[in-house]
């Protein structure tokens, strides 16, 4: 798989998955939900101003995000920076009901911060399938062969 083909699978399989593990350098991961714009080329997250991430993003820190999802086959880490956005056409266009969940007074709170997450470089496992894989590794093992259950390689944004 060329590194053009593994970009576009993990933007397909990525709109696919509700939540990874996001860090900005030094700080712990925390799980986040992002929303997967292939166009803008960017993962975007909302969060409060006052939280770790509100603040890292605020610096321009770099940071990696981490997938792990059997169900939409994909398994990454990315690497990239954070930034704040201010386009409220960007939030009115992210902006679900789940997120309101998260703020008291919609997204109107004073406390909502865009969060915009552009990818820089990542390292990206895309499996074939739990049935695939069971049939590959079962075939492998009869025929002495190494099993090959996906896709594995490095792209840079």
């Amino acid at each position: 798989m060329t590194d053009t083909d593994l970009k576009a699978t993990f933007w397909d399989r990525v709109e696919n998955v509700n939540v990874g593990m996001l860090s900005a350098d030094g700080t712990n991961p925390r799980p986040m939900a992002h929303h997967a714009h292939r166009d803008d080329g960017a993962l975007w997250f909302l969060t409060a101003d006052h939280t770790d991430i509100g603040k890292d993003a605020a610096a321009g820190k770099s940071a990696r995000y981490q997938i792990a999802s059997g169900d939409a086959k994909i398994y990454a880490f990315v690497d990239g920076t954070l930034s704040v956005e201010t386009d409220r056409a960007k939030l009115e266009e992210i902006w679900s009901p789940m997120d309101a969940a998260w703020f008291e007074d919609g997204k109107d709170d004073p406390d909502v911060r865009l969060v915009r997450f552009t990818p820089k470089t990542a390292e990206v496992w895309a499996s074939d399938g739990t049935a695939k894989a069971l049939y590959d590794m079962a075939t492998s093992a009869m025929g002495g062969d190494t099993a090959s259950p996906g896709t594995h390689g490095k792209i840079t944004f």
